[in-house]
């Protein structure tokens, strides 16, 4: 690696050395010659007005040929950094400064972490999807790495459609299925479907995570509050409902984490049918129930008029950003014009990689593996607070990721899990999920990546601040005779 210098004329300020490290390897002379010019002129090194080196002189500097310069400077003048006229030397031309860097920002590290919308990532089956990834390599068609089917791989919306009627009781064909980079993608089509057929409003469950109300905002629908209990979505509600369709989460609704009721599932369908709405329906951590068999999707009662939606980001990792719709026959056409409109397609080798862990059964065998660390976890959890936690009611049923603990109405639940924060435990307030003026108090706590023995410690943590918010009554000092 040489080091060598070009000298400059500045004609305001005289000839002044700028040092550049350009490697001179034979076969790479003029790229790196011209990276080294570029990255000098953008970084304020060459500044505007500077003259360089004839090519003559820069080519004997260098020891290398005057041809190599000269393309150099060609090159550069075409991308706009230098201003060349005949039989002068070139001028740098002026560009913008250096625009500072930027801070990374890693997801900052919990020493308690309450997190309730993820999973635990270390567990995510690395040998089993680098095989799948392996295998898919190998025997993918070249036409795979081509533009596609925009509803995603074959491969893996067959699998899919074998998986999700075994596993979720879902009626479907591959040919209505449509892969999607996650749930908010997955909603973000639908509300462009349904706004361009004229839709206005889009029913939400409240509580209810509010990150999908800004993808709905986004696609030009407006949000109306549906209100759920202990049995999940209050269906003797919707008779006022004016919405053009309803998003709810019947096998486990986040944050409450109720099971919609039997009667009440009649109860959507019916309502759904005799209003001709769309129910959208939010599958997404449905196969971790630790008590019983979860309950089957929704759309198994009607797919004519049910969306199921699901994801592999609460089973293997949101990272690999992988989602499936199952639609009724008549929004196929529209949510695939969309899905073309956005990216043209999901990445083909992760779709090939999950049809993989589906049909070995890699994809079964990781899902309850994690069920029982996760069942686990949850016990530990919830017999912590009991013992640490009295007075204080838990909901929830014995599934998912989470579970909510309710805090008396005079607690401010936001102030709680800003004094937790202070202390690194992170939580998330309840009342801000809600859709309606007067919200419920709670915390809602995720038991996903608290490794079982740290449990107790952080809820007694969690306790204390507690305590001190006056949601719970402190324990008599022990007499000291």
């Amino acid at each position: 690696m040489d080091v060598p210098s070009i000298n400059p004329l500045d004609e305001a300020t005289g000839a002044r050395d700028v040092f550049l490290e350009i490697d001179l390897r034979r076969g790479y002379l003029r790229r790196n010659l011209r990276s080294a010019l570029r990255e000098a002129i953008q970084g304020g090194r060459l500044v505007a007005g500077t003259r360089l080196p004839s090519s003559r002189r820069l080519s004997a500097d260098l020891r290398v040929s005057r041809g190599v310069v000269a393309d150099t400077y060609d090159q550069l003048a075409a991308e706009g950094y230098l201003a060349v006229t005949e039989r002068q030397a070139p001028i740098v031309s002026a560009v913008a400064p250096p625009v500072p860097a930027l801070t990374a920002t890693e997801r900052p590290m919990w020493p308690v972490d309450f997190v309730a919308t993820t999973p635990d990532v270390a567990l995510f089956p690395r040998r089993a999807w680098l095989r799948a990834m392996e295998r898919a390599m190998r025997s993918a068609p070249n036409a795979a790495f081509d533009y596609g089917d925009h509803r995603g791989r074959y491969e893996l919306r067959a699998a899919l459609g074998e998986y999700l009627g075994r596993v979720r009781g879902v009626r479907i064909d591959p040919e209505r299925i449509v892969i999607t980079q996650g749930f908010t993608q997955a909603l973000d089509l639908l509300c462009r479907v349904l706004r361009d057929r004229g839709a206005t409003t889009l029913t939400f469950e409240t509580p209810s995570q509010p990150n999908p109300w800004t993808t709905v905002a986004a696609a030009g629908l407006r949000l109306e509050a549906a209100p759920v209990d202990d049995q999940g979505l209050i269906t003797d509600r919707l008779a006022g409902a004016v919405g053009d369709a309803i998003l709810v989460g019947p096998a486990h609704q986040f944050p409450t984490g109720s099971v919609m009721a039997p009667a009440r599932r009649a109860a959507l369908v019916a309502w759904a049918k005799q209003r001709d709405r769309l129910i959208i329906e939010d599958d997404y951590d449905a196969e971790f129930r630790y008590d019983r068999l979860a309950v089957g999707a929704v759309q198994g009662l009607d797919p004519g008029r049910v969306v199921h939606v699901g994801t592999a980001s609460k089973t293997l990792a949101p990272g690999i950003r992988l989602g499936w719709m199952s639609l009724p026959a008549d929004l196929v056409d529209e949510v695939k014009a969309a899905k073309s409109a956005v990216d043209a397609g999901s990445p083909v080798l992760e779709q090939l990689a999950m049809a993989e862990l589906l049909k070995r059964g890699d994809y079964d065998r990781h899902v309850a593996r994690a069920r029982g660390v996760y069942r686990r976890r949850r016990d530990s959890l919830v017999n912590s607070i009991a013992r640490r936690l009295p007075g204080l009611r838990l909901d929830g049923a014995a599934a998912g990721l989470h579970v909510l603990l309710r805090l008396p109405d005079a607690v401010d639940d936001i102030a709680v899990a800003h004094a937790a924060e202070a202390r690194g435990v992170r939580v998330e307030a309840l009342s801000p999920m809600s859709l309606v003026a007067a919200p419920e108090r709670g915390l809602v706590l995720g038991y996903s990546r608290l490794p079982a023995e740290r449990i107790d410690g952080a809820v007694e943590v969690l306790a204390e601040i507690l305590r001190e918010a006056g949601a719970l009554v402190r324990r008599p000092q022990a007499s000291s005779s």
